[in-house]
């Protein structure tokens, strides 16, 4: 770790945004999805989140950061980059529904409410369907969770023993199994407009606090004494569970992998920090922007020829649709890394 900051987690957060990415690849490299269980990475978020929460935020909540002041910072965390993301998502949207691509939506919503809806991280009530925001392809409904979950967090969540968070995450991770199986979608629930503040603050809110607790073993120095595993090995498991082919939901493994499989994986990583491999920073600064920017790029792929695969899947192609992604992401990162302009400053340039 280099200051506050984990490496291999962030490693695991590319890994993670790249199962996502594969997971929207249905019908792109075969017919049918492929990582099949890649939408359990909004889980592994969810966890991640708590722990980098907790350990950037938590001894300055107790410390008297307001909420105010809390939320201000987490805003120009996640949205400057979240709403370049969103702009160029709006304008495949915008052509697509130009296009005939969707029918029934009239001008109003597609030149006002989606946009309005999409960039406030609002469910899109008022149009067709049931989803959360079309340009996104539903990711933001986990972005909008997090919003929710960090503010009961700073509210006074952070205040709680230890002991009370983990009856919070079991009681949490428990109606989320039975959830899972009375529903029957396992985990892969909360992710459109009428679900997200039922199903979807039980999938973040006892992953996110099971992250704070995570975070506070961490912080004791609890781990210490577990074995090294390398953190390939790791990163590696993780996309072998984001893999794993199903024919129908599978609640009871979904709660394995969310319950035991991903914070066992984290804290693994946290264990091997000191054997962060060199491509782990590039890959969780490339984490955020591609879950971002990729849904108008798939969304293309998947219902227009641009790319030739509307009609049949092409592995080659699919393989250049991915890469796309990730060329946006970079260029997204790149933009929202850049020096605020200064006014009434003379360049060196100018000099």
């Amino acid at each position: 770790m280099t200051g506050q900051r984990f490496h291999n987690l962030d490693g695991l957060r590319g890994v993670c945004a790249l199962s996502v990415v594969l997971f929207h690849c249905s019908g792109l490299f075969r017919q049918g999805p492929i990582f099949q269980h890649g939408f359990l990475a909004v889980d592994m978020f969810f966890l991640l989140s708590g722990f980098v929460i907790a350990l950037a935020h938590e001894a300055r909540l107790k410390a008297g950061e307001t909420l105010p002041a809390f939320l201000g910072a987490r805003a120009r965390r996640l949205l400057p980059v979240y709403w370049l993301g969103a702009i160029f998502n709006i304008a495949i949207f915008i052509w697509m529904a130009r296009a005939g691509y969707y029918p029934g939506y009239g001008w109003a919503t597609v030149w006002l409410l989606v946009p309005l809806l999409t960039l406030l991280l609002l469910p899109a009530f008022g149009t067709p369907g049931a989803a959360f925001s079309q340009p996104m392809m539903n990711v933001s409904w986990s972005l909008a969770v997090e919003w929710a979950v960090n503010t009961f967090y700073a509210t006074g969540l952070f205040r709680l023993r230890t002991r009370t968070l983990l009856l919070l995450v079991a009681a949490g991770w428990g109606a989320m199994a039975v959830a899972g199986y009375h529903t029957g979608r396992g985990w892969c629930v909360g992710i459109d407009r009428y679900e997200v503040f039922t199903y979807g603050l039980l999938r973040g809110a006892p992953a996110f606090l099971a992250g704070v607790v995570i975070q506070r073993l961490q912080a004791r120095g609890r781990f210490a004494r577990l074995p090294v595993v390398a953190p390939e090995i790791s990163l590696m498991l993780w996309l072998c569970i984001a893999a794993v082919p199903t024919a129908a939901a599978t609640p009871s493994f979904d709660a394995i992998a969310v319950i035991l499989l991903c914070p066992a994986l984290i804290i693994a990583l946290i264990r091997a920090e000191h054997r962060a491999p060199v491509f782990c920073r590039a890959l969780g600064g490339l984490s955020y922007p591609l879950y971002t920017v990729h849904p108008g790029i798939i969304l293309l792929a998947q219902a227009t020829p641009l790319f030739g695969l509307n009609h049949a899947p092409n592995p080659a192609r699919a393989l250049l649709v991915v890469a796309i992604c990730l060329g946006a992401a970079w260029v997204l990162q790149s933009i929202s890394n850049m020096p605020p302009m200064r006014l009434g400053r003379p360049s060196k340039l100018a000099a």
